[in-house]
């Protein structure tokens, strides 16, 4: 018997609407994926990038959210990398610098926890990286021969060696870290020089937005400074490490525009790296040499002229430091596999030391706020 043509057109209309339905959820479950991801958003970067002992084969960087639970985990290639920085971009710029049986020249670009991009630049990039006008500066050590500054561009991504600096009469000349401030780039370098052999011997270099050649400063003996930190009114605080040496003042106020260093200020007599935040600057110290050996631990906290100093754990294998909301983070890591290494969260109001984060070797951090 035929059927009823209305029950039939229900029927169809039934179907119909089904499959409306199906191809709707079809094409909105992925949407839905996409907004939970979207959710996971890491408020720190960690990098494991140091570890020689290892052969650098634990290398990594992982993403962790404000409970520092883990977004995202990639390896890393096993050389040393110690650069790490963001851009305007919203990516992760790292330096592969060196391992025990090569060299590297390659910038690593990051973005969404993928490698996006392989820049080739100078020899060994390992000495800092920051953004100056448009562009991401990368400091390479050239194995220690002289030093060079390579330019890239953040839109196009080429890159160019915009500046150079030969040894000259020193055998060596290896550059340590770079800034910015919003005119000048400043380079420093360590290098031999007169006097004790144990000696260490550091110099400035500063360039304006031409690349070219402001001027260029001697430290003194008993000066290797391995951070800088960029300051409000436009100077650079220079952090000479081995102040302790003479007991002389480490935190150095340098002015590009003047060429002078304009204050001198007694911190802990051997700072090794510097952040600023807000009207801060917080700094790690720890004896950074192979000839002085030395387990005190520190940060120094530097605010309107006056330093004030929180103890640290003796030994503590801190590498880097980073500030966000008031709260300290350090990178930690210690010789021999353990649950200890990762990164630790300083009060600086009450001295608590707390690990929030475990991750083997680390050795960076960038610390983005809560999201």
């Amino acid at each position: 018997m035929p059927e009823n043509p209305a029950h039939l057109l229900k029927t169809l209309s039934t179907h119909k609407t089904m499959l409306i339905v199906l191809a709707l959820l079809i094409f909105l479950s992925p949407l839905a994926g996409c907004k939970t991801e979207q959710k996971e958003t890491a408020a720190f970067w960690v990098v494991a990038g140091t570890n020689r002992g290892e052969s650098f084969l634990r290398n990594s960087l992982a993403g962790y959210d404000a409970q520092g639970r883990l977004v995202s985990k990639k390896k890393l290639p096993p050389y040393y990398i110690s650069s790490l920085a963001p851009d305007s971009q919203g990516r992760l710029w790292l330096g592969q610098a060196w391992n025990d049986t090569d060299s590297s020249n390659l910038l690593l670009v990051w973005e969404n926890g993928q490698l996006v991009k392989e820049i080739p630049v100078g020899e060994q990039p390992e000495s800092g990286l920051v953004e100056f006008h448009g562009s991401m500066i990368a400091g390479c050590t050239e194995t220690g021969m002289g030093f060079s500054l390579w330019e890239v561009d953040i839109t196009s991504m080429e890159s160019q060696e915009v500046i150079h600096v030969d040894p000259e009469q020193h055998e060596f000349l290896f550059l340590t870290t770079i800034a910015a401030t919003e005119d000048y780039l400043v380079a420093a370098a360590i290098h031999d020089g007169p006097g004790d052999s144990h000696s260490s011997h550091a110099s400035i270099y500063w360039f304006d937005q031409e690349f070219t050649l402001a001027g260029s400063m001697y430290l003194g003996p008993n000066t290797a400074v391995w951070s800088m930190a960029p300051m409000e009114d436009g100077s650079i605080l220079l952090l000479n490490n081995s102040g302790f040496v003479q007991n002389q003042p480490d935190l150095l106020v340098f002015d590009p525009a003047q060429g002078e260093i304009t204050q001198k200020i007694q911190g802990s007599g051997f700072p090794f790296r510097g952040v600023a935040d807000d009207d801060k600057i917080y700094i790690l110290d720890r004896i950074w040499s192979s000839t002085r050996i030395n387990a005190e631990r520190s940060v120094t906290i530097l605010y309107n002229e006056t330093s004030t100093t929180i103890p640290l754990p003796d030994g503590l294998g801190a590498e880097d430091i980073a500030v966000n909301e008031g709260i300290i983070y350090l990178a930690v890591w210690q010789r021999g596999a353990g649950s200890s290494d990762g990164i630790y969260a300083l009060d600086p109001e009450t001295g608590e030391l707390k690990q929030i984060i475990e991750h083997q070797d680390a050795s960076s951090i960038l610390a983005q706020g809560k999201q």
